[in-house]
């Protein structure tokens, strides 16, 4: 099995760290956060970060300050830089040192997950499933291995799905057992994950479209 790419989220916002290390790990990212500069620095200096997502105020440093530092003495980290106050002339700064993506409060879930696969390089190539592939065949799983799951997800919908990362196409597909397009964008299902879906489309229970879809009584 390959190791989870480790992550380090540095923001002085507690909701905010909170956030994307909830989002982030609902995508399979191991997530630690710092909310210091110089806390992210020390961690860095002791661990193997795949990727830093940092803020670009931060209390004791400035964000690019903390970029610099970071090229200096982990230049092959990568790193997405988030903020509520955005510029060009910071944007064009943060591109000439290397950062990968930048991105402005307040984001979506889709925008983090996105900006981090990109920086990570794991954005979908023909051939490799991508950070969204692989989160929906983790909703299939629990899906198909855990009952009280399965039968919320298949009788309230996509209601189910508000706190995973997934794109409003990926929802309606699983809610609705669209093996078709779930084969097609993740790759061939295992039996168990292809029965549940069956069991989507055998109940017919499901009326709408988009991710207005709900049972019918």
């Amino acid at each position: 099995m390959v190791a989870a790419r480790k992550i380090l989220v540095v923001d002085d916002e507690p909701i905010v760290a909170k956030s994307c290390r909830c989002i982030l790990a609902m995508a399979g990212y191991k997530v630690d956060t710092a909310a210091t500069g110089q806390d992210a620095l020390d961690r860095a200096a002791g661990e193997n970060f795949d990727l830093v997502v940092a803020d670009l105020r931060l209390p004791d440093l400035d964000g690019m300050e903390l970029v610099r530092t970071l090229r200096s003495k982990r230049p092959a980290v990568a790193v997405v830089i988030i903020t509520g106050y955005g510029s060009v002339p910071s944007a064009v700064e943060a591109m000439k040192l290397g950062v990968s993506e930048y991105i402005q409060k307040p984001f979506t879930p889709e925008q983090i997950t996105k900006a981090v696969s990109i920086a990570l390089g794991t954005a979908k190539e023909p051939g490799r499933p991508s950070i969204e592939a692989n989160l929906v065949r983790k909703v299939l799983k629990l899906a198909s291995s855990d009952k009280k799951f399965g039968q919320r997800l298949l009788y309230e919908g996509s209601r189910v799905l508000c706190g995973f990362a997934l794109s409003p196409e990926a929802k309606v597909a699983i809610v609705s057992g669209d093996i078709v397009w779930i084969e097609k964008e993740c790759g061939e299902l295992s039996s168990d994950e292809r029965n549940w879906l069956e069991r989507c489309l055998e109940a017919e229970i499901w009326v709408g479209s988009d991710l207005g879809l709900k049972a019918s009584p």
